[in-house]
């Protein structure tokens, strides 16, 4: 639960930043304004990703990292989707195919032991 969490709150705060992003070409003089300079959907988004990161460190204190981390990668599964649906983004065969084979494995690997930290 505490994985699901984490990657939800991460893809959301990934598009967060995307769709703050859009639309503002330059982030100019960043280093030195940098409070001034983020759209508030960046702020908004790095605060969701935060949460996620924080459920992260959660979830890696309950259960095995070799476990985890492929499970983690259902981020990438997720953000393709929403870049998709969402952005509109275009995808070809390519892109496609890798998201299925990811997803497979990712479901795959959640049917092996729950990697309890021992």
């Amino acid at each position: 639960m505490l994985v699901g969490g984490s990657v939800a709150m991460a893809a959301a705060g990934q598009i967060l930043i995307k769709v703050g992003l859009l639309g503002k070409g330059r982030l100019g003089l960043l280093a030195l304004h940098w409070p001034l300079s983020l759209p508030w959907g960046v702020v908004i988004g790095l605060c969701v990703y935060g949460v996620g990161t924080l459920l992260w460190f959660a979830a890696v204190a309950q259960k095995n990292i070799s476990y985890l981390y492929p499970l983690a990668a259902s981020n990438y599964v997720l953000l393709g989707l929403l870049g998709h649906y969402l952005l509109h983004e275009s995808m070809g065969p390519g892109r496609w195919t890798g998201i299925t084979v990811m997803a497979a494995g990712i479901a795959l690997l959640s049917k092996t032991d729950r990697g309890m930290v021992r």
